[in-house]
């Protein structure tokens, strides 16, 4: 990484820092992840691309292993995580997909929790690619729908619509009731169990804010 992009790793930090330290975070998790979090299980978080960024802000620091693409943003996204205590495993489904994907299965394995987009990192937008349940199959870890919202935002128009939140906002974040993935399950119905569970526990996000 150059000097350019450390200096741009560090305006993201910092926009991210401003945004958790200025923001109001209003939470609502499920009673199921609640009692998994109380007893410190790992799980394997499932949000939307265009969503992430206060996500990154709030599970700072919780030993999480995050799937990120190997392109140059997935490079800044890396420098910010690391910065924000998370780990990064990267890969996606266009480029180093199969190697990344044996790779954090094999952290799910060693017990720490897993982040993916699964729609990421190119889309099409909400759509559940299959690496995710094939974690959770290979990893018996359950998937935790999440999600986030923020009142004051700008939505860029690329094909993720993604969310730019505000300093000064109100944040609503979201755990949902976990996706259990067992070895005989068809990968395919999962993954539209997955996104009917994470567009609802998004809609839930943006009804609070």
């Amino acid at each position: 990484m150059n000097f350019l992009d450390k200096v741009l790793v560090l305006i993201g930090y910092l926009y991210i820092w401003l945004v958790g330290r200025t923001s109001k975070v209003v939470v609502k998790n499920s009673a199921e992840y609640e009692e998994l979090s109380e007893e410190k299980k790992p799980v394997i978080y499932a949000f939307w691309h265009g969503r992430q960024i206060p996500l990154v802000w709030t599970h700072r620091k919780k030993n999480i292993y995050i799937l990120v693409s190997q392109s140059k943003d997935g490079g800044y996204i890396a420098g910010i995580a690391y910065k924000l205590g998370l780990q990064t495993v990267r890969g996606s489904s266009s480029r180093g997909g199969a190697k990344a994907l044996v790779g954090i299965i094999k952290k799910g394995r060693e017990g720490f929790s897993l982040a993916f987009t699964p729609d990421g990192p190119r889309g099409p937008l909400r759509k559940v690619q299959p690496g995710v349940i094939l974690a959770a199959q290979k990893t018996g870890l359950p998937i935790i729908p999440l999600a986030s919202s923020a009142k004051r935002k700008y939505i860029i128009r690329h094909w993720d619509e993604f969310h730019i939140p505000y300093p000064f906002n109100k944040i609503a974040v979201c755990h949902g009731r976990p996706v259990y993935v067992f070895e005989n399950d068809d990968v395919e119905k999962k993954c539209f169990e997955l996104k009917k569970a994470i567009d609802e526990i998004t809609v839930l996000a943006d009804s609070l804010i």
